[in-house]
């Protein structure tokens, strides 16, 4: 007792390929050798449609014939006996033969109930419920019964359709489910048939029309069927023909569908299967297809996150004698360009694995709600209602980060659908595809991408009319349809201005102490997005170096830097809308921001590491390298960034919030000088626009600070009238004391001048370009700092000034180069030299040397070892605080003179 009707079948998703277990019945040879109820099986199956176009609705008759025990005893129709009663019955239906219960409606479906009653008065299916007819032929009974079939009401939970027949006095229901770990097709069962008698041949026809007049005189009750129906008077089936079987609209490619059956002899799992050969479907090019897309964003306000409410809909064909447009087989659908992915809508998403999802098994996907994209619904007519159900991220792969699951668990129904994102990398423009939608007559198919702070989507920037393409290819093989659709972005049009805000500073800001020094740029939503940044630190701002190691060469280009050289961190958020993404996300890899070595002309570098982690995403780390450039005059560091990564893999970062926290202990030393300063920076945006924010800092508690130094001057040979000694100068300044911020000496009336030694002086040109002439040096200098491992040094110049005099120019070379410039003249026949604007940072010893005899400058007036000789320095401090040291002047008096 079987039936055969195809149903439903699901919309909106994938297919996977037919594969029918199969329990292989012995051969008639094999049957002298086992137990002859494991001979059981199919010996014949055949299948046919009365109409073989496309998207027709045809009659479906097939005929299964069980094997039968040649040994046995021919009954009164002269056939054998089968060798078991069946137990079992498994139908597989093509994908894309569809059957519609629904055309019958609710009032017309057979309930449980009245087919029970099928012999009582009044009792039995409504006569509207008859669907088909099959002729049983059973070895134990004496007649064929021509047995109606009918549509009952679906019970629910995975049956998504059931049909009732009464097999002689037995009701049989037969259940049909959707193979959604197969092809997508109907599987229809019948599970423990009765024992009393055993089938041995099954003709079952399903009407494509039932209510089609044609069938008139095949309706009969369940009593009639005891007489072969041959008894019932027409009847009408009280309802308008509506189509209720359809053909797939796939032509080109061979269908079959497949039978098998187990018995009560042997395990019910252990099924013989058959498969038959449907006609080729054909005219697939006779077929309609006109799909529509409508893309409508929940927010029309340029800049900001959104959802899309989309829409796809596939006009209906009406009528019994009109063709079923093609169904549905690959979507693609193009955004417009601006609207892109929302990096906010990283935090705490999840995905949906493999397992989670229970692809291909026919029970529901179990994917965390965190990894739910949008909701759907399909309107499917075959379904008792629209059929519900969500999207949801699938885990990324490498290469391929954006993958989604379509999935619907409703009415019964487990669907899972691959689909794929496709994402500009340049532009972050998204293509969403699916391919090989189940075949099913989808009418309307609906996704609402959710909305809110953490939208999936940013609209475009600026306001307009954009344009959603899109390209539906039909199962039916014709040309695809390619379209597209208007969006309107009209609100909050007035976007795209730069001015980032900017503050920064030390925790605490004592002079001449270390603390962390904060760095945080801002811009507001709908800004253009900072693209690069140039800062500058306040004068005495300084960093200890000494003892740090720079991470450079691959290392640095990789940001694989030892934890020996980090300094500090960044905390950034990207993103639309108020509720940006914040990096480092929890529990995920920490930033860094690391000392490197020489970068672009600059002696020192920084280099932050951040980790392009979102949710489920790891993109690896990006690493943006700044040179730090160091005023020689003011010693102030100026920190110029390489671009800012714009786009990661598609999705336009959006750059909201830059904190950098350069928190190593001991590294950041605030200044001694107390006047209000600016750390200032210039912004570039990524259209080019700049911005130039700044914030006030200003340290404190200055004049607290002490100012002692020790300055010792001796002059070396030619201590006679007349001579030209070398002069050595030792400043110690005390540890903890303000730094120095500008020294004027004199030496005393009996050291003066000698101009007839100056000779070579190095042009500002050639002090620029790093070309002074040997003889423009006259000394040395060597500058011992506790910010640094090793000392400066360098040659002192005699440079060409605006002066009447030439400059002293102390040339300091070692990690980073410092030039403090000497005004020389000559007060009460004295030497002076002013070094007016010293950097504020903090020194151990200064030794200078300066040379004598024929590059002596220094000529005696007076031998030197007559009489006292004091210099006298006049010192000030950078928190304003003056020393005068007025002390002898050491000679080489004792010993030879030269």
């Amino acid at each position: 007792m079987i039936r055969r009707m195809t149903l439903l079948a699901i919309g909106a998703l994938a297919v996977c390929a037919l594969a029918v277990p199969a329990q292989a019945a012995a051969a008639d040879d094999e049957c002298e050798l086992i137990p002859r109820t494991q001979c059981f099986g199919l010996e014949s199956l055949e299948a046919s449609l009365s109409d073989t176009r496309a998207g027709a609705h045809p009659d479906l008759t097939f005929i299964v014939g069980v094997k039968l025990d040649p040994e046995s005893e021919p009954n009164v129709f002269g056939l054998k006996d089968a060798y078991a009663p069946t137990r079992n019955v498994r139908v597989e239906l093509p994908p894309g033969l569809i059957g519609d219960p629904n055309v019958l409606g609710t009032s017309q479906q057979c309930t449980v109930q009245e087919l029970l009653t099928y012999n009582e008065p009044g009792g039995g299916c409504p006569n509207g419920s008859q669907i088909g007819i099959s002729n049983i032929f059973a070895y134990e009974l004496e007649n064929t019964f021509l047995e109606p079939i009918y549509m009952m009401r679906p019970p629910g939970g995975d049956v998504a359709a059931r049909v009732g027949i009464i097999a002689g006095i037995f009701p049989v229901f037969v259940d049909f489910k959707l193979r959604s770990d197969e092809d997508y097709g109907l599987t229809a069962e019948i599970n423990d048939a009765s024992t009393e008698a055993k089938l041995i041949r099954l003709e079952t026809t399903t009407w494509g029309v039932p209510a089609d007049p044609s069938h008139n005189t095949e309706r009969c009750t369940a009593q009639e069927a005891f007489l072969g129906c041959k008894s019932s008077p027409p009847r009408p089936p009280g309802a308008t023909p509506l189509p209720f079987l359809t053909n797939p609209t796939r032509c080109g490619t061979p269908l079959s569908m497949g039978v098998g059956v187990s018995s009560w002899a042997e395990s019910p799992d252990e099924f013989d299967t058959k498969f038959a050969s449907f006609p080729e479907i054909v005219n697939c090019n006779s077929l309609p297809f006109g799909p529509s897309l409508t893309v409508d964003p929940t927010s029309h306000r340029a800049a900001s996150p959104s959802g899309a409410d989309v829409t796809i809909r596939l006009p209906a064909s009406e009528g019994v004698n009109v063709l079923e447009p093609s169904h549905m087989r690959s979507i693609t659908v193009t955004l417009p360009e601006g609207f892109v992915f929302n990096p906010s809508a990283g935090d705490g998403l999840a995905t949906c694995s493999v397992e989670q999802v229970n692809f291909e098994k026919r029970i529901p996907a179990e994917c965390p709600n965190a990894s739910k994209l949008a909701d759907t619904e399909f309107d499917i007519p075959v379904l008792e209602r629209s059929l519900k159900g969500a999207v949801y991220l699938r885990e990324p792969e490498p290469g391929n980060p954006f993958r989604i699951w379509i999935v619907a668990d409703d009415l019964g129904l487990n669907v899972k659908l691959p689909g794929q994102l496709e994402v500009d990398k340049s532009t972050g423009q998204i293509t969403a595809v699916t391919t090989d939608v189940p075949q099913a007559p989808v009418r309307e198919a609906r996704l609402e991408f959710k909305s809110g702070f953490r939208a999936p989507l940013i609209t475009p920037s600026s306001c307009g009319e954009y344009r959603t393409n899109y390209q539906f290819t039909p199962w039916s093989g014709g040309p695809a349809v390619t379209r597209s659709t208007p969006v309107r972005i009209d609100e909050g049009c007035e976007t795209g201005g730069f001015k980032p805000k900017l503050s920064a500073g030390t925790v605490s800001p004592v002079a001449g102490t270390h603390s962390p020094f904060l760095f945080t740029l801002k811009r507001e939503d709908g800004e253009q997005n900072p693209l690069s940044l140039d800062i500058t630190l306040p004068k005495g701002l300084a960093a200890t170096f000494a003892g740090i190691p720079r991470c450079q060469g691959v290392q640095a280009e990789s940001g694989s830097c030892a934890a020996a050289s980090r300094i500090g961190s960044v905390t950034a958020a990207v993103g639309a809308g108020p509720a940006p993404l914040w990096v480092p996300q929890p529990d995920k890899r920490p930033t860094a921001v690391y000392l490197g070595g020489p970068y672009r002309g600059a002696p020192l570098s920084v280099i932050a590491v951040v980790p392009a982690q979102a949710g489920p995403f790891d993109f690896g780390d990006e690493v943006v390298r700044s040179a730090v450039f160091v005023d020689p005059l003011t010693a102030q560091a100026t920190v110029r960034s390489d671009p800012f990564p714009q786009i990661i893999e598609g999705i336009p970062l959006g750059l909201r919030t830059i904190h950098v926290a350069v928190d190593r202990p001991g590294f950041t030393l605030n200044p001694t000088g107390c006047e209000p300063k600016t750390v200032a920076a210039v912004v570039t945006s990524n259209r080019g626009a700049k911005a130039n924010p700044s914030s006030p800092f200003e340290a404190a508690n200055c004049a607290k600070l002490g100012f002692k130094p020790r300055v010792s001057v001796q002059l070396r040979g030619g201590t006679k009238r007349g001579g030209h000694p070398s002069l050595r100068a030792i400043v110690r300044p005390r540890p903890g004391d303000a730094n120095f911020a500008s020294v004027v000496t004199r030496l005393p009336r009996s050291a003066f001048l000698d101009q007839s030694h100056i000779r070579t002086v190095c042009t500002r040109v050639q002090y620029a370009a790093k070309a002074c002439p040997e003889g423009s040096i006259y000394g040395h200098v060597r500058a011992f700092s506790p910010l640094l491992d090793e000392p400066l040094e360098g040659p002192v110049y005699l440079r060409s000034s605006s002066h009447p005099l030439p400059d002293l120019v102390f040339s300091l070379r070692g990690l980073v180069e410092i030039e403090t410039v000497g005004r020389v003249d000559s007060v009460n026949g004295g030497i002076r030299a002013s070094f007016e604007q010293i950097p504020d940072a903090p020194l151990t010893k200064v030794v200078l040397t300066m040379q004598g005899g024929k590059k002596g400058l220094i000529e005696n007036s007076t031998n030197l070892c007559k009489g006292t000789h004091k210099f006298d320095a006049r010192l000030s401090a950078q928190n304003g605080k003056q020393l005068r040291i007025l002390s002898p002047m050491k000679a080489d008096c004792g010993r030879k003179k030269g």
